[in-house]
């Protein structure tokens, strides 16, 4: 047990490390968006269960219904795709399969999400989850949103902070409410 979370350890410290060093490089058009005037949003989420996906959905439609561009990309901590969560217009999914030795994120479906130019980027995770940060961090959206935490800072452009034990519709709750009322140049 001991080698497996030092083994463990190791890969996040080498993959934090490659993620530093990729996002440096990383030009984007920095602009703080609020939702009211975002055109195209992309959503990151880690897929637990079926009620987590159903919040998510309920998000996307909630943006669709106010004619807004989405895409959300889920992580499903499996091996393999469960059949529920296949990958439909608006939803794309990507597993354990998909991700390299250092956590990093392999797969077309993640490279074409990470290389649009969202207005906006919203990244639902509430707990730290490194392939779903290296989405994030090479993201070239445009405003970047996400929870608060000393290591996300340089990530994100707009921080929400939330307690441990927030539980995920109160964070889309939260986030909705910020993105709306922040002051934007439009």
């Amino acid at each position: 047990m001991y080698l497996c979370n030092m083994l463990t350890s190791f890969r996040n410290r080498i993959g934090n490390y490659l993620l530093k060093r990729e996002s440096a490089t990383v030009r984007r058009n920095l602009r703080m968006v609020n939702l009211t005037h975002a055109k195209s949003i992309g959503i990151v989420y880690q897929l637990f269960d079926v009620p987590d996906y159903n919040q998510v959905m309920e998000f996307v439609t909630q943006l669709q219904h106010d004619h807004k561009e989405v895409k959300a990309l889920g992580f499903v901590q499996h091996k393999n795709l469960i059949n529920r969560f296949l990958p439909k217009l608006s939803y794309d999914f990507f597993s354990l399969n998909n991700i390299n030795w250092f956590n990093k994120p392999v797969s077309d479906r993640v490279q074409d999400f990470i290389s649009r130019e969202f207005d906006l980027l919203i990244d639902l995770t509430l707990n730290e989850h490194l392939p779903l940060k290296y989405i994030v961090g090479l993201s070239k959206a445009r405003c970047k949103v996400g929870r608060f935490s000393n290591e996300n800072a340089r990530y994100y452009d707009l921080m929400i902070k939330i307690q441990p034990m927030t539980a995920l519709r109160e964070y889309i709750s939260q986030v909705k409410h910020y993105l709306t009322i922040i002051k934007t140049d439009e």
